[in-house]
């Protein structure tokens, strides 16, 4: 099924796919709301039309057809930026015969000159959850003018070119946070003003994210500290690491060299993925691996060796921070009440 997209913000989006539909689309405060007929499919399609030029548009449904948006206007287009979080979209950006399949967290940034069109293939049967956030070069532009310059200058000079005069086209991987600010837009469940509210400042939440990541981008890969989708299986690695090395486990310079990864995308993506630093994660798993070893009779010394402490007062003084009591007196606990 193929739509033809006339119009650069949300509302007119809607609009155009609901005509196109034969149905008719419902206003909540700045949503603008299909609910797909059973015909077509399930699930909906909104779009919010905010302050200053911004538009954000969210396909959460699961098709009967494949679907083709064709967008494509004399006007000058907005600068979109694309996510999608289910389902595989084809983004084909006619100017440069430029065509991408945008796999769950992946997307693009595009700016089209004016008179040419960009198509997204949507495909059946499968869930979808795709988000596309919309800024107006010229009324965005005008609100940001004083600050373009510290933008990289790639992205700076298509906000300059409020005429739409130069093609703009960039593929990634999304960030993690990006994933998260996405996750928070479309289950939010409020209605009406705060809803409308709500995701305006998690519209432009996301819009600052991806300007961060883009720069992020830029740097070599030895540079970059955002995480990315493929990144939590070298996260994953490192975490193994460490517990098959608990005695021994290597420095954090050795491990991000191990699994490849810079040094301080390990450090910050382990503290998110698992809530503390390397160190501390260490740490923790010392003691709890102590805590079974003295459970099963072993002493004390002997504990302390078994899980890397070569100095037995340090050992005592990491295990009491962890469990509140020294470890020759956890051991008299068990060993009493096993005689009782």
């Amino acid at each position: 099924m193929k739509f033809e997209i006339k119009k650069y913000n949300a509302h007119g989006i809607i609009k155009d796919i609901a005509r196109t539909l034969g149905t008719a689309s419902r206003t909540d405060c700045l949503e603008e709301i299909i609910e797909l007929p059973k015909e077509y499919g399930t699930g909906k399609i909104v779009g919010f039309s905010f302050s200053d030029g911004v538009s954000l548009l969210i396909f959460n449904c699961q098709l009967k057809d494949d679907w083709t948006l064709v967008f494509e206007n004399d006007a000058p287009a907005p600068l979109q930026f694309n996510f999608s979080m289910k389902g595989n979209v084809k983004h084909i950006f006619n100017y440069r015969s430029i065509q991408c399949q945008l796999n769950p967290l992946q997307g693009t940034i595009t700016a089209n000159p004016a008179g040419s069109s960009q198509t997204f293939q949507l495909p059946h049967n499968t869930e979808i959850l795709f988000n596309s956030l919309l800024i107006d070069r010229k009324r965005y532009g005008e609100k940001i003018k004083c600050i373009l310059d510290q933008m990289p200058k790639s992205l700076s000079s298509i906000f300059t070119d409020a005429d739409a005069e130069k093609p703009f086209f960039y593929q990634s991987n999304y960030s993690l946070s990006i994933a998260g600010c996405i996750k928070k837009i479309t289950g939010d469940k409020n209605e009406g003003l705060v809803r409308s509210t709500f995701l305006e400042a998690k519209a432009l939440e996301l819009f600052s994210k991806q300007i961060k990541q883009y720069q992020d981008d830029l740097n070599s890969p030895g540079r970059q500290v955002m995480l990315r989708k493929y990144d939590l299986e070298k996260i994953r690695m490192a975490k193994d690491l460490l517990i098959k090395e608990l005695v021994n486990p290597p420095t954090i310079e050795e491990l991000a060299k191990r699994i490849g990864i810079n040094r301080q995308k390990l450090k910050v993506g382990f503290k998110k993925v698992y809530d503390k630093t390397i160190n501390n994660y260490v740490r923790a798993e010392r003691m709890e691996m102590a805590s079974i070893l003295l459970l099963h009779g072993m002493s004390v010394r002997q504990t302390a060796t078994e899980v890397g402490y070569s100095n037995q007062s340090h050992f005592a003084k990491r295990f009491r921070e962890r469990y509140g009591i020294l470890p020759k007196d956890y051991l008299k606990s068990i060993r009493s009440k096993v005689i009782d």
